[in-house]
């Protein structure tokens, strides 16, 4: 039987993309993900890659235009329907995978069979088991691998407690990370987990892995920014500062989201 995130995600799938489109903050966010991206790609294009909650499939879609031979995986099946279909109308040669799996247990696949894990849509956060779910990353890549993961940060997150002053909850919510996806729907939401840089750093260390780079996104780019972000010479301006600032500090503790990059070490 279906959890909540599952049913969520089932649910919005055929309008996922609709939230997103043509709105300039979250084109910048999605360039500013890519870009950092990219020089973790493998130089070797022989050895599958997994897009590991792939939602409607942006990067993993980004990755085939690469040239990477791309396994797709979700929660969600509808999703992955969303992704297959957008898969089959841009690369209708290619034969890309699609496999519904929970990060926790991406039993479907073999030992150390991608050469690398990409994870955009906070996975991770949304896992039932962060630790677990790291675990099953650094079992599926290969040795010298990379893991690149997007999560929710935790000093980002704490506008929602200020505004309806709930400081209580703000103390919990900054002691633990834990919180719930307010879906619509009640039935429909469930646990998220936000981390801190330290949070982050320490628990892919554990689980096998060595941090290559750390950012933050956005560190000054706002949501309300349309008439800013559709000015290219303004975009460009922004996009120089947020690269400058995004790995440092400051910017790891403005920004909503973080994203990891990661190397499985030899063997």
């Amino acid at each position: 039987m279906s959890g909540p995130n599952q049913r969520y995600h089932d649910r919005i799938a055929p309008r996922y993309d609709d939230v997103y489109a043509d709105d300039p903050y979250w084109d910048l966010y999605h360039d500013i993900s890519w870009r950092a991206l990219k020089p973790h790609l493998p130089s070797d294009q022989s050895h599958p890659v997994l897009d590991v909650g792939c939602g409607t499939g942006l990067y993993g879609l980004r990755l085939a235009k690469s040239r990477f031979k791309v396994c797709f995986s979700d929660l969600s099946a509808r999703m992955l329907d969303v992704a297959a279909r957008k898969a089959e109308e841009q690369f209708p040669k290619a034969q890309h995978r699609f496999v519904q799996a929970d990060i926790t247990d991406l039993a479907p696949f073999t030992t150390a069979e991608f050469s690398m894990v990409v994870g955009q849509g906070d996975p991770l956060s949304f896992a039932s088991d962060w630790r677990k779910a790291l675990r099953s990353v650094h079992r599926v890549l290969r040795p010298n691998g990379v893991a690149v993961l997007s999560v929710d940060s935790r000093f980002g997150g704490c506008q929602p407690f200020v505004t309806r002053k709930d400081y209580d909850g703000l103390q919990r919510f900054l002691r633990s990370g834990d919180s719930e996806w307010l879906a619509d729907r009640r039935e429909e939401r469930f646990p998220l987990h936000a981390f801190t840089p330290d949070e982050l750093r320490e628990g892919f260390k554990r689980a096998g892995f060595s941090v290559l780079s750390l950012i933050g996104k956005t560190v000054f780019a706002e949501r309300n920014q349309a008439a800013v972000l559709e000015d290219a010479t303004l975009r460009a301006q922004v996009l120089r500062l947020e690269e400058e600032w995004n790995g440092t500090e400051f910017g790891l503790a403005r920004a909503h989201h973080l994203q990891v990059a990661a190397r499985k070490a030899a063997e």
